[in-house]
């Protein structure tokens, strides 16, 4: 690398970083306006808190995909020790190349949200932790459907129509493989679909499904904890819609320049006053699924001085209770049953060789083909 072509772009770098500092400073009233200092001290009731995370892994081969998924959960009183909950792998064999990404990614997810519906139905828990966004979790129904570039895709209908068949079936599915303590990323009725285009589909249905149930059962024990986020609402919401800058920078950026612990005066995500039409419209998309949110709060807190800021989404107002609760089960500003799940979770590319070896698979890859 010729690394005068970095030095030659330091000059128009330094400048824009200044901009937004300085940008960030004059909106400092702003800042302050939604954003509740507190120590987060005291006691009171001690909240049980749930949490878990999944990941997967695959090799490419010829003619086939090798994937490994897994879910690992944990429960953590307020004051006592983590203890272990329930945690699933499954192999299996995708062909043929179709969405594997997408199927791939889906499936990990229905594990993480069997993982939480297990530990909600099973577990004497107040609050359950998913590792990521909930409006993330909503955004993912629209893959099949919903709104692209601004026009209505017409095979939204599809996944409707097999919605309406099969939700009761999976459902049923669902709740027995809860029994069984089965995690299964896809349900016997999803695995049992004869034609490729309908379970593929099926699997869509499935996720649907499984929101449906936490969200409908559960929804005041069950939030979104997250370390990054790339939305930009909060000063729209309260700049007027905001400078230039202010309309890219994400919250979480400008939030982190906060010094001290607090957390941020929550929006409602499903409050069309309150924010833009693509984020209302991606909430009230799932209506056409029987599935009415009024509320997701979208909120920030740094919960340790030396800490980043964490996005945390909820579908009911969270109180200083909640965040004293948080802070002590978290290390370093962040929720400890998160950091441990997500370090037990991993699946390595040696744990996909040895899940190779134990299945017998010595087929040619893909990257072993010389042209």
């Amino acid at each position: 690398m010729k690394y005068f072509y970095i030095l030659s772009k330091k000059e128009e770098i330094s400048k824009l970083i200044e901009r937004i500092k300085r940008e960030i400073d004059y909106k400092r009233q702003i800042l302050e306006e939604c954003w509740i200092s507190c120590n987060f001290q005291g006691n009171g009731y001690h909240y049980t808190f749930g949490g878990g995370d999944g990941s997967f892994n695959r090799i490419d081969y010829i003619d086939l995909c090798l994937y490994l998924v897994g879910s690992v959960s944990y429960t953590n009183k307020a004051g006592e020790k983590l203890e272990d909950s329930i945690s699933f792998w499954e192999p299996g064999i995708v062909i043929p190349y179709r969405y594997v990404d997408y199927r791939l990614k889906l499936y990990m997810i229905n594990m993480e949200l069997k993982t939480a519906l297990w530990n909600l139905e099973n577990r004497d828990i107040d609050y359950y932790l998913f590792d990521g966004s909930l409006y993330s979790l909503i955004i993912q129904t629209h893959t099949y459907g919903g709104r692209i570039n601004g026009e209505i895709r017409e095979d939204y209908k599809d996944i409707l129509e097999y919605y309406r068949d099969y939700k009761r079936e999976i459902r049923e599915n669902i709740y027995e493989d809860i029994r069984n303590n089965s995690l299964t990323p896809v349900t016997t009725t999803v695995k049992n679909a004869g034609d490729e285009k309908l379970r593929i589909t099926l699997e869509q249905v499935e996720y649907i499904v499984l929101l449906g149930e936490i969200f409908n059962k559960y929804r005041e024990k069950f939030l979104g904890i997250s370390k990054t986020s790339k939305m930009s609402i909060y000063f729209k919401k309260y700049n007027n819609n905001g400078t230039s800058i202010f309309k890219t920078i994400p919250d979480i950026g400008i939030f982190s320049s906060i010094e001290g612990t607090g957390y941020s005066k929550p929006i409602n995500l499903a409050d069309k006053n309150e924010i833009d039409y693509n984020i209302y419209y991606s909430l009230h998309y799932l209506k056409r699924f029987d599935l009415h949110i009024p509320e997701l709060y979208y909120q920030f807190a740094r919960l340790d001085n030396r800490a980043g800021v964490l996005n945390i989404t909820s579908f009911k107002r969270l109180d200083e209770k909640f965040f004293i609760n948080l802070r002590d089960i978290s290390v370093g500003g962040y929720p400890y049953i998160l950091r441990r799940s997500h370090e037990d979770v991993k699946i390595s590319d040696k744990d996909m060789e040895f899940c190779a070896k134990l299945l017998k698979l010595y087929d040619t890859r893909d990257r072993d083909i010389v042209i």
